[in-house]
């Protein structure tokens, strides 16, 4: 709901561009993006090209994500009329083009006269050798999703080189006639991947092998029609899938963890709280998902752990601003260490910081403006992504204003290196 607020208030007027825009001369080619060195050491970074069929990609929430391998994968989109994906080969530091909701349904009959997909919401998924993503058309907390087609899946296929619908052979062309995904996690056991939606927080599943979305329904506790769906959710070793949820009308029903179990269906772990009923936002698991650490946009901390199963909070960051938002969340592959960013609404980039979390003490450092970065970033204030790691030990992010010119901007950082680079 927050981020409602935010699109609301601080630039709706800038996306909220005449859908017809879109439709301008397609580009014969994408030529690779090598990208620049920024303004310190250990820093480079990339400007998002324009899609072949036209979209700018202006904006990119919560986006990234990373393959196997060490390729780092970006979404992206104008929040307006369509959405597409890159990939950055980490050992070159090549980032291309791989395909867009549009031109991979077009190509197969499925995109129907005066359809969008505002957004690839979803982090790309890596699962068995494909990377995963799903459309959302509609974001804001009512019942505007029900004029809108349902969602798309689509998949890239790294060694063929393939961006494709896989909707398109469900009944209807979509995952379901109405609704939106805004977080996706993968059960690798049973070959299925789960979407979250927005705005019922109803629970989907999506068949591989059978190429057919399911849904689940959502937890019986939910008192209200419409609440914030939580950005991230996880899988343990048992297939039992967790997720958050969080609304002001009623916040004692969602300031817990929800699960499903394919099992047992819908249950809750009242013992596992969330801070000021806010649903989790961020995260990433490690030890080959044993072990995950995740945050609210408020900075609150937590630990899963997969024996047991536990979990438990550990601490703030501590960033000293009011009125700021965690979207940006890396955590070291020791797990000794988070570095996170925060988004401000509409303001100089000055507000918005680079920190380190230390998750043993529990204490916070600011390293600096994002802005000192380099200039690129000066005008930049929403940071996004999370688990977006190199084998080199780099992590990635991408940086937006919202505004139609202004097309996003991805960030490496090598954080020995930065830190060095700030100590001179």
């Amino acid at each position: 709901m927050r981020r409602l607020a935010l699109i609301l208030l601080g630039w709706v007027a800038l996306i909220d561009a005449d859908a017809a825009d879109f439709r301008r001369t397609p580009s014969q080619t994408t030529e690779a993006e090598l990208g620049r060195a920024g303004a310190l050491d250990g820093v480079w970074q990339w400007t998002l090209p324009d899609t072949p069929n036209g979209l700018r990609p202006t904006q990119s929430w919560h986006a990234t994500g990373s393959s196997p391998d060490g390729d780092i994968y970006v979404a992206a989109m104008d929040h307006v009329t369509n959405a597409a994906l890159y990939r950055l080969d980490w050992r070159v530091g090549k980032l291309q083009f791989v395909g867009d909701a549009r031109s991979a349904s077009e190509l197969v009959h499925n995109w129907m006269p005066g359809e969008t997909a505002q957004k690839f919401h979803t982090r790309p998924l890596w699962h068995r050798g494909k990377i995963y993503v799903a459309t959302m058309d509609r974001s804001t907390l009512d019942d505007a999703y029900l004029t809108r087609r349902g969602f798309h899946w689509y998949a890239h296929d790294p060694v063929l080189n393939t961006f494709t619908d896989l909707s398109a052979s469900e009944p209807g062309g979509v995952a379901v006639t109405h609704g939106n995904v805004v977080t996706i996690a993968p059960d690798p056991v049973r070959n299925i991947i789960y979407g979250a939606s927005v705005p019922t927080g109803e629970i989907y599943r999506y068949d591989i092998g059978r190429g057919r979305t399911d849904v689940l329904g959502r937890p019986s506790s939910f008192d209200q029609p419409y609440a914030y769906t939580g950005r991230i959710m996880w899988v343990d070793s048992g297939g039992r899938l967790y997720f958050t949820a969080s609304s002001s009308k009623n916040p004692s029903v969602y300031g817990h963890v929800h699960y499903y179990d394919p099992e047992t269906g819908f249950g809750e772990r009242k013992d596992w709280i969330l801070q000021e009923e806010q649903a989790l936002e961020v995260g990433e698991c490690l030890a080959n998902g044993k072990q995950c650490i995740f945050s609210d946009d408020k900075g609150h901390v937590y630990r899963f752990d997969d024996e047991g199963p536990s979990w438990s909070y550990l601490g703030q960051i501590e960033t000293g601003q009011q009125l700021k938002y965690i979207w940006m969340f890396d955590v070291t592959r020791d797990m000794s260490k988070v570095y996170a960013a925060t988004s401000s609404s509409p303001q100089p980039s000055d507000f918005t910081s680079l920190y380190e979390f230390d998750l043993t003490t529990g204490k916070t450092e600011r390293l600096c403006t994002l802005a000192k970065l380099g200039p690129a970033l000066r005008d930049l204030h929403i940071h996004t992504g999370y688990d977006a790691w190199d084998p080199a030990g780099r992590f990635y992010f991408a940086s937006f204003n919202g505004r139609p010119d202004q097309s996003v901007i991805v960030t490496r950082i090598d954080p020995a290196r930065l830190k060095d680079a700030l100590n001179k």
